[in-house]
């Protein structure tokens, strides 16, 4: 069994006008170029042999600039001609096609290319980015036969958004080509539609971290920056300014790094370069020229006085260079990052991070073993009075939006989520919370217990496994996480807690306290500290979890209270009844 690592490679637009051979893989990128910076990720998986299958013409010229790239090309080969080559092949080979116009910004995962070898069914696995936006959400208006809009619906990126922006690598065995000369292997997210039209089997892995769309300026704008910032970091001692063999500064020029000049570039006098900017191989930048955080292609010109910000150039760009649109630098993962590398926002010192941590988990596992006899109670009245679990476990969204299951005891008969939607229209409550005084769904002893806060008591083995904190904003699931995003991005910033500033200061139950909530919620997370959280958990024991409200000058200074509450909007403000709305969810 082999493995063939094919790479595409295409000529994207602003690649118009520039010299030959010219091509997204022999882009300039940090101190090598597209090519490379795939080959070294490849390599690290085992793929040390490369073909490549370009959509253009071949020319001596390509073929001779990809020899001194520095990757081990076996072949090079039209992407029309890839079907007849694989046909050579072995059934029981691998192919692993990477198309670089999808670049993941945390690069190819090594563990992701690796082949299958657990013996099961052979199948394709397919690399793929979810499509983001910006802040992480989108919405669409949902449109009535008549024209009018019936509603607008809001997409999380993380959570409801179910589309792919791209196919950054499909692995898949050679058995599955046995249509190949029908195959699109160019474009890989045409291959994933085929391969599955044709019966293979297939399954998807989510690359974290968003990609780069290479056939987009701004996206490689936005790899060079990252490449040329890491190759900078890696050892110590390392100038900010690199430069090839055979290149020329004048020594009235100003280089400010990070800044990367391949073999035989010029900077003319004057010039001035500031980074992070990638000077290709044997260009110039004339007299009094500025390049700033540009990529400029290989044997390119910058003429003399010209000024370029945010470009990627290439061939010889004159005065006329100035009416072209710039494109800004792009960071293109602007969803919420991924939970795995979430931290807690607060506290923001480690030690005292660290601190709060075990503090949480070893007064949780006291408060288990201390109040086990009481817990085993409960339990088993709660088996006398109706039939169903003990604990009751909803799927709450926890730091970076992490889901568990959050446990409480069970207050309710069983199959009581069915009903809550047929008495929606009862709800008490404002906000995306559901509230009856008298709910029909809860037990007699669900009331007690409930009135009680003891409930929650299971919520100590959340806390035990680090999915909570004993202090924090209230555990909620998605769907009352949805209407405000600033306010979802803070209150997922820290761990859930079984008791927080909202649970004890509030004084707007009856009349519905959304506003409040959110407000607590937000001066929670800018306060946040190991102090605060004692002072909350003393006031929740002195005032019964909550029973009465606590003064919030009790937790948080006065002083420090304006600022959290933005345009001066008071807490008190009533809001109406967005649980009720047709419109905004």
């Amino acid at each position: 069994m082999k493995a063939f690592a094919i790479l595409l490679d295409t000529r994207p637009g602003y690649l118009d006008g520039a010299p030959e051979p010219a091509s997204l893989l022999l882009t300039p990128l940090g101190p090598a170029t597209v090519l490379r910076y795939l080959a070294e990720r490849l390599a690290l998986a085992g793929h040390s042999s490369l073909t490549i299958a370009t959509d253009f013409e071949l020319t001596s010229e390509y073929e001779s600039r990809v020899a001194d790239a520095g990757a081990r090309v076996d072949a090079i080969v039209p992407a029309s001609d890839l079907a007849s080559r694989i046909a050579e092949y072995e059934p029981s080979d691998w192919l692993v096609i990477v198309d670089p116009r999808c670049t993941p910004s945390a690069g190819l995962d090594r563990r992701a290319l690796m082949l299958e070898s657990d013996g099961g069914p052979r199948r394709a696995r397919h690399l793929v980015v979810l499509e983001a936006h910006p802040g992480g959400t989108t919405e669409r208006v949902q449109v009535g036969a008549n024209g009018t809009v019936d509603r607008i619906q809001r997409f999380y990126d993380s959570a409801t958004w179910p589309f792919t922006s791209g196919v950054a690598c499909s692995i898949l065995p050679v058995s599955c080509t046995l249509w190949a000369r029908d195959l699109p292997f160019a474009s890989l997210r045409e291959l994933r539609r085929s391969l599955a039209v044709h019966g293979v089997p297939s399954h998807d892995v989510f690359l974290r971290g968003g990609a780069f769309d290479l056939t987009r300026e701004r996206d490689l704008l936005g790899l060079s920056e990252r490449v040329v910032l890491d190759h900078f970091r890696q050892g110590t001692g390392r100038r900010w300014v690199a430069a090839g063999r055979g290149c020329r500064v004048d020594p009235t020029a100003r280089l400010i790094g990070p800044v990367v000049l391949h073999p035989g570039v010029v900077i003319g006098p004057d010039a001035t370069v500031v980074g992070p900017a990638v000077i290709g191989a044997g260009s110039r930048v004339e007299r009094g020229a500025m390049v700033a955080q540009c990529v400029v292609g290989p044997d390119s010109v910058v003429a003399a006085g010209l000024t370029l910000r945010h470009r990627a150039v290439f061939g010889a760009v004159t005065e006329a260079g100035r009416a072209a649109t710039p494109a800004a630098i792009h960071d293109p993962d602007p969803s919420p990052t991924e939970p795995s590398e979430v931290e807690d926002a607060a506290p923001r010192s480690p030690a005292v991070r660290g601190l709060k941590v075990a503090f949480d988990v070893t007064a949780a596992a006291l408060g288990l073993l201390l109040l086990s006899p009481l817990l085993l109670l409960i339990a088993l009245l709660i088996k006398l009075e109706s039939k169903g679990p003990v604990f009751y476990g909803d799927r709450r969204e926890g730091q970076g939006g992490r889901t568990f299951r959050c446990l409480k005891f069970r207050t309710m008969f069983v199959g009581a989520d069915a009903q809550q939607r047929e008495l929606l229209a009862k709800n008490e409550v404002d906000g995306p919370q559901f509230k009856l005084a008298r709910d029909p769904r809860v037990t007699r002893l669900g009331r007690v217990l409930r009135a009680l806060s003891l409930d929650e008591l299971p919520q100590l083995i959340n806390v035990v496994f680090r999915e909570m904190s004993l202090v924090g904003p209230r555990p909620s699931p998605f769907r009352e996480n949805q209407l405000c995003i600033p306010w979802r991005e803070a209150r997922l910033s820290v761990r859930p807690g079984m008791t927080g500033l909202w649970q004890i200061c509030r004084n707007r139950r009856s009349q519905g306290d959304f506003h409040q909530w959110i407000h607590f919620d937000l001066l929670y997370v800018e306060h946040a500290s190991f102090f605060v959280d004692l002072k909350i958990i003393a006031a929740t024991v002195l005032t019964l979890a909550g029973q009465w409200p606590a003064p919030v000058s009790w937790i948080i200074p006065s002083r420090d209270l304006a600022p959290a509450w933005p345009g001066g909007l008071a807490p008190t403000t009533p809001v109406p009844n967005l649980s009720r709305s047709e419109g905004l969810i």
